[in-house]
């Protein structure tokens, strides 16, 4: 088999109405050496293994695709680093999950560049575009700094999982070859932009290269979203993740990681009553129906937080339309985004993703964000 310079990994699962816009995206680069493709599906129940294939078929000896007997994902076991381990041959690995895109042909040749010129790291990152489901709204960017620089190590672990968008992560393959036990405890974006931190810091480019599409079908943004438990439980994993890199490193960024880990304990909900007092000035202050534009977890410390403070909510929405008609834990109805946008004169934006993609709607009223009162997220 011959090797190539990268290897670009598409994990994927259930991402049919997706799947042909990221590899489209991949195929399109333009680069001065050779890239492999591989596609390694967890056992789809839909169309995408199929959809897969055809591309393997088309672009034979360019597209690969490795398809999981059973799903691993909802067994614990990390298929990714099995992948990056004992199938992919570049010297560099690139990610682009099977939900998401690049927007410019250009990436995997200035990532390359990058490290080659910056042999103390072992990653590169670059800006990216969060998308609506559809693809077809700007939320926002995933932006950690407004230059091309270095992001240290202690940055990274003060960034947490959405420091980075996943998609823009570009590392050496060697970088596998000492597996440290922080990165055994579970497969998080997190870990790896820590471990690509630890070496020489993470090679930013501060150019809009990637689509993070936030709230896709089957991903785990969703499941995160809809399951308090589950966020609970990835909380504490996390938590455990950086106790063990503090010993793992002698206690090098031991202050770093307590300032995180103390982080989580501060929840959306503690943050908004830290800034009682100037919120119910600013919404006793606003006219009209006011409504929540978010029903995830923030959208639920939002909307508990107005009900503790007396603000009257008229209703609740967001993006996805789910459960329209019916109510939310705390009784407030459930309405489309449509029929929000016609009737709301006020809304609460709970996160900057929904914000963004508030203002570049044509809607006319008030649009606040909360986001703003909770940074420590």
């Amino acid at each position: 088999m011959s090797e190539y310079a990268v290897s670009v990994i598409c994990v994927t699962y259930n991402q049919q109405d997706y799947i042909r816009q990221a590899l489209d995206s991949i195929l399109r680069q333009k680069t001065s050496f050779d890239y492999e493709v591989i596609v390694r599906d967890d056992a789809s129940t839909d169309e995408t293994s199929r959809i897969a294939q055809e591309y393997q078929t088309r672009h034979q000896g360019k597209v690969r695709t490795v398809i999981n007997p059973e799903n691993l994902f909802s067994k614990g076991e990390d298929f990714f680093k099995d992948t990056v381990e004992n199938i992919a041959t570049g010297k560099y690995i690139a990610l682009c999950e099977g939900d998401d895109y690049w927007i410019d042909d250009n990436k995997l040749q200035l990532q390359y560049e990058a490290l080659e010129k910056h042999p103390e790291c072992d990653m590169c990152a670059c800006q990216a575009v969060m998308v609506s489901e559809d693809g077809k709204h700007e939320l926002g960017n995933i932006r950690p700094a407004k230059e091309n620089r270095i992001l240290s190590i202690e940055e990274v672990i003060m960034g947490g999982g959405m420091y980075l968008a996943t998609n823009s992560l570009f590392f050496r393959k060697s970088m596998y070859d000492n597996m440290m036990e922080f990165e055994k405890i579970r497969s998080l974006d997190y870990v790896y932009q820590m471990k690509g931190a630890l070496r020489g810091g993470i090679v930013y480019i501060d150019k809009p290269m990637a689509a993070y599409r936030r709230y896709s079908k089957g991903s785990q943004t969703v499941a995160l979203t809809g399951e308090n438990s589950v966020m609970s439980k990835q909380c504490e994993q996390e938590k455990e993740i950086l106790r063990i890199l503090d010993r793992e490193t002698d206690g090098k960024y031991h202050d770093v990681i307590t300032e995180r880990i103390n982080d989580y304990q501060i929840s959306y909900y503690d943050q908004l009553m830290g800034n009682k007092d100037e919120i119910i000035k600013l919404l006793h202050n606003t006219d009209g129906n006011i409504y929540i534009w978010g029903l995830g977890l923030r959208g639920r410390d939002l909307e508990k937080f107005c009900n503790d403070i007396n603000i009257y909510i008229a209703g609740a929405a967001d993006i996805k339309d789910e459960n329209v008609g019916g109510t939310t834990e705390l009784g407030n109805i459930i309405i489309s985004s449509s029929e929000t946008m016609k009737n709301a004169e006020v809304i609460l934006a709970s996160v900057e993703g929904a914000y963004n993609y508030l203002l570049s709607t044509n809607f006319g009223g008030q649009i606040i964000n909360m986001f703003k009162y909770m940074p420590r997220s």
